[in-house]
């Protein structure tokens, strides 16, 4: 089985945790005569500053592998990480100046007793001291349990699709191609289509029909009413993207989906297009060159503003009538996560671990949100003029000033949050995930949390079962709401409803 890459810090943590050279000298092994000793050796402690301005604790703590090799521990909290060795070489010019690669981007600087520096692409600032202690981490946390599921029903496949919820019935694709009806009151199936092709991202739906992409980057069409195919588009061009369409080879799973707009859909593609295509036959009526290919979901500002990501950071506006961009900001990753227009701001996640506040007038960076090098991937949502938004690695839901990017509270789920919080009158629901791996440095459980909406406390959690080594578990799709139900679809192949209290 293929599995999609970590991002890069919990990438190099399994392979740290498996490296012998990441371990301390011993007197009791032979190995070479260790170095001159670096004044740098021995530990340090301090802090990481945030652009936002938060202020966490930080250390590093250099010492000698087997081989001699100058290496470090790192202590970070709001990383999740309680001093991991890493069996990376730290680079010294002798002359008082350090720098760690590959992916940390440490540069340091030291003047006796005082170290300072920048951390990872952001440039993080670090001021550090030698010596002092370190924060441990943290016992298992415990939250109050959740309801008993209303009912179950078992979709057959992995799902990383979220369900949408239509009328009395829920719509929803699987990994083995096969797309689901169900009845919303009692879970029972209506329908089931059987695709040539996984789903993972979310469907549109209609009075009439049903429309997703599949893995094949294929646009297609059912019939609402008994899920009859009525027609597939290739949106893939392979001439112009210069290989065949991906199968989802990436993190990129869930992320596609159309928009639907007055009989046309807007499809992003993995050439590089941005499709518009008629909903009533399938023909694409024209392809717009977004110059890389487009993994997120396509949003509407307006009447005629379509917002979209790209995988080379860039976050777009086209006007949809003259096919004209009219905003493009640039960040450091990969955008998964559909642009919000709020005001006079465009809001954006990115891989380069920040979340943005684009000036819409220029395209100028009026703020930015660091999720302390964690992917973002969870579209925000906006509520009563409030920002709702969860991370990867960070593990948390953030709810945030939309105007100034100030934080109002976070709260730790304690899991991969890749779907968008659904935010209802009095809660805020999310499903997280988790993939098992041997010596991650960032333990995370796919769960489902409920939280209070005004203070973030939690009201209850579900937490899945765990899973056999580099398996996946937990919820990765935004959550939907059926009436007074919650309802979620898992890893384990279960679509399932909880009561939404």
């Amino acid at each position: 089985m293929r599995f999609p890459p970590l991002p890069a810090l919990l990438a190099l943590a399994v392979a740290a945790a498996s490296a012998a050279d990441s371990q301390p000298t011993s007197s009791a092994v032979p190995h070479p005569a260790p170095a001159t000793p670096d004044p740098i050796e021995g530990r340090w402690t301090g802090t990481i500053t945030a652009p936002q301005g938060t202020v966490e604790e930080f250390g590093l703590e250099f010492f000698r592998s087997k081989k001699g090799t100058l290496i470090f521990r790192l202590n970070s909290p709001a990383m999740f990480t309680y001093a991991h060795p890493f069996g990376i070489p730290v680079e010294a010019d002798g002359a008082g100046r350090y720098r760690i690669e590959p992916n940390f981007a440490i540069d340091l600087t030291r003047a006796g007793d005082e170290l300072t520096g920048t951390f990872g692409a952001g440039k993080l600032p670090l001021a550090l001291h030698r010596g002092g202690e370190w924060s441990t981490k943290p016992p298992a946390p415990h939250h109050p349990p959740a309801p008993a599921p209303l009912w179950t029903h078992p979709l057959g496949a992995p799902t990383w699709a979220p369900p949408v919820v239509h009328g009395d019935a829920i719509y929803i694709g699987a990994s083995d191609g096969k797309f689901h009806a169900v009845r919303a009151s009692d879970g029972a199936a209506l329908w089931t289509y059987a695709g040539t092709a996984r789903i993972d991202g979310r469907a549109v739906v209609t009075d009439e029909s049903i429309y997703f992409i599949d893995g094949k980057i294929n646009l297609v069409a059912l019939a609402r009413a008994d899920g009859t195919l009525r027609w597939s588009t290739p949106l893939h061009d392979e001439q112009l993207a210069g290989k065949p369409a991906p199968d989802n080879p990436t993190f990129n799973r869930r992320a596609a989906f159309p928009l639907w707009l007055d009989g046309v859909l807007y499809c992003g593609s993995s050439d590089g297009g941005l499709y518009a295509v008629d909903a009533t036959t399938g023909k694409k009526l024209w392809r717009h060159d977004a110059r890389a290919a487009i993994f997120s979901g396509i949003g509407r500002h307006g009447a005629d503003l379509l917002t979209f990501g790209t995988m080379d950071g860039s976050v777009v506006i086209l006007d949809r009538r003259t096919q004209k961009e009219t905003f493009r900001a640039q960040t450091g990753g990969g955008v998964v996560t559909v642009p919000l227009v709020v005001g006079d701001k465009v809001i954006a996640g990115s891989r380069d671990y920040m979340l943005y506040g684009f000036n819409l007038a220029d395209g100028s960076v009026a703020w930015r949100y660091s999720y302390w090098f964690s992917w973002i991937e969870s579209t925000p949502v906006l509520r009563d003029g409030v920002l709702y938004v969860g991370a990867s690695d960070y593990s948390r839901v953030t709810t945030l000033d939309p105007a100034s990017g100030k934080e109002k509270w976070s709260t730790k789920v304690h899991g991969m949050n890749w779907g968008s919080p659904l935010v209802t009158d009095d809660a805020v629901f999310t499903g997280t995930v988790a993939q098992h791996m041997a010596g991650t440095v960032i333990a995370h459980r796919g769960s489902i949390a409920a939280l209070d909406r005004r203070t973030g406390a939690f009201k209850w959690r579900l937490v899945a079962p765990e899973g056999v080594e580099g398996s996946f578990t937990g919820y990765a799709g935004t959550l939907a709401l059926a009436g007074d139900k919650i309802i979620a679809a898992g890893f384990d192949g279960n679509l399932i409803a909880l009561p939404a209290k």
